[in-house]
């Protein structure tokens, strides 16, 4: 009896350790060949990105990919269309935009990736600044999608004119007041073709300039309805005089437009070593290698965060993320869904994004710490923002609204560059002038609607 006994608790014993080691439940799948449905915007790029890599490691998962354009019209679909593709084919991985996922996580649709996360040790480590905190916050508190990719805008700068004139280097989390103040001090610096240029943005005007700053500011064109116009609030007003001022002193510098239209030399003045600063992605010098601007070879350039707002330095809308990868609620077959999002959500898939020519950066950059001989950390520094502005696009605006309000901006802009108006004055003008180009664009939705 007393041997029996040992001999039990050494079994026992045994179990329990072979539990505490192998006792983790992981995700298991069903023997044989399986398909999933994924919604992704094309057969085509899904398979170049995603698809042809996952077969070879999963071969006994088949993908039959839901596109979510519009062959025909060569567009992507609406999402109200979205919605009713995904009624209709019942995909098992959606590729949502961010109003998408938001209106999916307050339907309760969603397939909550905690318990999977915590069962595969899925690591979550790996992932950017917030990012991870970013999604829970987005999911009231749950984790329902995965991001691998994001965009992010930084500062570039050429570290030798500003050594050689003996101006401070640009830095990081600085406020546009003081990007502003800094390219200022380039001002007459040079003449003719030699000029030199402070802050220059090849593809921005006023309206453009106007929109990098209020996104930072977070200010809301309109009320939660969309129904008025904010645009005249004390926010607005120091964003406007902001813009105004920086434009008015050449502290930021744009093409002229000449028939809508700029030129190569403009449009690389940077790469030419004739401006101190440019905001552009993260793949600009990627961009023009491959373009064949060999002068980029020449700069001693480096890279800084986006200025942000001073009042919270540590975020930023121009940290955008980009697909969420998610799981309905009803999918059937919700292993199999999971076991494709770790795929393209883990750290091989990061490596080979990193790697990419897309114009995006994995989400983890455990694995991307150097890109262009630089580091990486500019582009991760930041969180993103969780209210972002509504300036000049809102789903719930009907577009002809843009076209009314275009040219009245660009006008305000302009008459408070040229002194003409104060930014009180030019504001409360607009802010009318405004509210009945959205009256008149709603009534010509219900029109057009009712036809």
């Amino acid at each position: 009896m007393k041997t029996r006994w040992k001999i039990a608790v050494v079994l026992l014993t045994i179990a329990t350790l072979l539990s505490g080691c192998f006792g983790e439940k992981k995700t298991v799948l069903e023997e044989g060949k399986q398909e999933i449905k994924v919604m992704y915007q094309s057969k085509e790029q899904f398979y170049k990105k995603y698809g042809n890599l996952f077969n070879a490691r999963y071969p006994d998962i088949d993908i039959n990919v839901i596109s979510t354009m519009d062959m025909e019209e060569r567009r992507e679909l609406e999402d109200e269309e979205i919605k009713k593709l995904i009624e209709k084919h019942k995909p098992d991985v959606l590729f949502l935009n961010e109003k998408l996922f938001a209106s999916y996580v307050q339907e309760g649709k969603l397939y909550s990736l905690e318990e999977v996360i915590a069962r595969d040790t899925f690591d979550l480590t790996g992932y950017g600044l917030g990012i991870i905190d970013s999604l829970r916050a987005k999911g009231n508190g749950t984790l329902y999608a995965l991001v691998p990719d994001f965009d992010v805008s930084v500062l570039y700068y050429n570290r030798d004119l500003f050594e050689e004139n003996h101006i401070e280097l640009p830095r990081n989390k600085m406020s546009w007041q003081e990007v502003f103040d800094l390219s200022k001090r380039f001002e007459g610096m040079g003449s003719g073709e030699n000029r030199v240029l402070g802050l220059y943005q090849p593809f921005w005007n006023s309206a453009v300039a106007l929109n990098y700053i209020s996104d930072s500011f977070a200010l809301q064109m309109f009320d939660s309805k969309a129904e008025k116009l904010l645009i005249d609030s004390d926010g607005w007003k120091r964003a406007v005089k902001l813009t105004t001022d920086a434009i008015r002193s050449k502290a930021v510098s744009f093409p002229s437009w000449r028939n809508n239209s700029i030129s190569w030399d403009e449009f690389i003045t940077f790469a030419k070593g004739k401006a101190a600063m440019t905001v552009n992605g993260p793949r600009m010098i990627q961009w023009l290698k491959a373009q064949g601007v060999n002068d980029i070879n020449k700069i001693n350039w480096d890279r800084v965060t986006i200025p942000v707002d001073p009042q919270n330095p540590d975020e930023s809308p121009h940290v955008q993320l980009q697909q969420f990868c998610a799981i309905p609620a009803d999918s059937p077959n919700q292993p199999a869904a999971w076991e494709f999002i770790k795929f393209v959500n883990g750290p091989e898939m990061a490596k080979i994004s990193s790697r990419s020519g897309d114009g995006l950066l994995p989400t983890r950059n455990q694995v991307f710490k150097e890109m262009d001989e630089k580091s990486t950390e500019p582009f991760y520094m930041l969180k993103t923002t969780a209210q972002t502005s509504d300036f000049l696009y809102r789903k719930d605006v009907p577009e002809a609204f843009y076209d009314f309000f275009q040219p009245l901006l660009t006008d305000a802009l302009k008459a408070i560059i040229d002194n003409k108006k104060t930014v009180d004055e030019a504001l409360a003008e607009l802010v009318v002038q405004g509210q009945d180009a959205l009256v008149k664009a709603r009534e010509a939705e219900k029109k057009e609607k009712s036809s």
